[in-house]
């Protein structure tokens, strides 16, 4: 028989078994409408490119401030794309057919990408004459001899658009926009009343050391 009354321990002690019970079955519920997606493959596979799409297409978007944050990664990417050119330009032996373009290039080379935040006059028409010299032009038909991220064309192609000082990227352009993986990067979204937990780990170690 149990005792009619309890003492003040072991009534605490009940209600902490009852609440840990009730957690529990939230937890267990929970992981039924729970489904976690892990994303695996090398560099340049795509992967954070289809986490920002089910972002925009399921997901909450990216709203103007999320927009803007993707500027400065636009900005290394372009100058970045026009570097690994510039360097294909030597490797296959390829001479620039505008003779100021030799000085362009130097100005460009002279940039650590990485660190770029703004897009100023002077780079911004070096890299657009490079972008229209034959030399240039000829290293990006013969990309696949190199490895060039696949956004090249779609931004250097929109230079004037990019360098207006009002600038808000598009769907489009954060699509586009390249950024190496380095470590774990999760995103969840709903749909139809089931969680989808979407993990990227990555890509390949020489992407992680970039």
């Amino acid at each position: 028989m149990l005792p009619c009354f309890l003492s003040e321990e072991a009534k605490e002690q009940r209600r902490i078994n009852a609440e840990i019970e009730r957690q529990l079955k939230k937890d267990k519920t929970d992981a039924r409408r729970e489904i976690k997606l892990l994303l695996l493959g090398t560099g340049e596979s795509g992967k954070s490119t289809f986490i920002k799409q089910m972002r925009i297409i399921h997901g909450q978007g990216y709203s103007p401030d999320d927009r803007r944050g993707f500027i400065k990664l636009i900005y290394q990417n372009i100058f970045l794309s026009m570097q690994t050119m510039i360097k294909a330009t030597e490797s296959l032996v390829i001479p620039y057919r505008f003779p100021q373009n030799a000085a362009n290039a130097e100005l460009v080379r002279s940039v650590d990408y990485e660190t770029v935040s703004t897009f100023e006059p002077p780079f911004v028409d070096a890299i657009r004459q490079l972008w229209l010299d034959p030399g240039i032009q000829e290293a990006y038909d013969r990309r696949r001899e190199y490895q060039l991220n696949d956004s090249t064309k779609y931004y250097l192609t929109d230079l004037d658009r990019i360098a207006d000082p009002e600038f808000l990227p598009t769907e489009q352009d954060i699509l586009r926009a390249r950024v190496p993986t380095t470590g774990i990067i999760e995103y969840p979204f709903d749909l139809e009343s089931v969680i989808f937990r979407m993990v990227d780990v990555g890509g390949q170690r020489s992407e992680r050391r970039k």
